[in-house]
């Protein structure tokens, strides 16, 4: 039987304030980092694991050259 995780995708605004949580339930730590990157195509994200930030997403140059 697997044994599945939860993460949270935060999702930072231009000025470093948090706006959203995106709760994320994943196999292990790449499978999350995986998915967390694939949400950083609109926000900045931070992903974190209980207290313990794992990743962080920017925006990909073409979206911030908007």
């Amino acid at each position: 039987m697997q044994n599945f995780k939860h993460y949270r995708a935060f999702q930072i605004d231009p000025d470093g304030h948090v706006f959203g949580c995106i709760n994320l339930v994943c196999s292990d730590d790449e499978q999350a980092k995986r998915e967390a990157a694939a949400l950083a195509l609109v926000n900045r994200i931070e992903l974190w694991r209980l207290d313990k930030q794992l990743a962080q997403f920017d925006l990909p140059p073409e979206v911030v050259r908007q």
